[in-house]
């Protein structure tokens, strides 16, 4: 066994005890599948004379190019995936923020366009009506800051 297959198995170890002990009792079934990959991986990391001729009987020249020509298609297709996952996750946020706008909106108070009408003798003044909300700012008109 080469130094680069032992420096493999050894990072391949390093990667199941690590996402072992992430995942344990959240996601069983991902764990186990990525065992599984790794123990078929450091079988032929270990033999890659086997890679070889399984490769041979399904008419490759290679048994690197039998191991990376489904991998290619895997990570192809896990990053189409993911980019739709992405792209929808983005579109329901969207949707969310703009429900939780409307839900907190409120309605926008203008000033009155006749003058009240006068105070009667003995009754105090009228309040002075409400100074009209800007859609930016606070009172002064200002943009909040955040």
């Amino acid at each position: 066994m080469t130094f680069a297959s032992m420096m493999l198995l050894g990072l391949l170890a390093v990667l199941v005890v690590y996402d072992w002990l992430e995942w344990r009792g959240k996601n069983r079934r991902a764990l186990i599948f990525e065992v599984a990959a790794f123990v078929a991986g450091a079988f032929f990391i270990a033999f890659p004379a086997r890679a070889t001729a399984l490769a041979h009987v399904v008419g490759i020249g290679r048994g690197v190019d039998f191991l990376l020509y489904p991998i290619v298609i895997w990570l192809v297709r896990e990053s189409m995936l993911t980019r739709r996952r992405r792209l929808e996750d983005l579109e329901r946020m969207t949707e969310l923020a703009r429900e939780v706008a409307i839900l907190g909106a409120r309605p926008i108070t203008t000033v009155p366009s006749a003058p009240p009408p006068p105070a009667t003798h003995g009754s105090p003044p009228p309040p002075p009506p409400p100074a009209p909300r800007s859609a930016v700012g606070d009172e002064t008109g200002l943009p909040k800051a955040n």
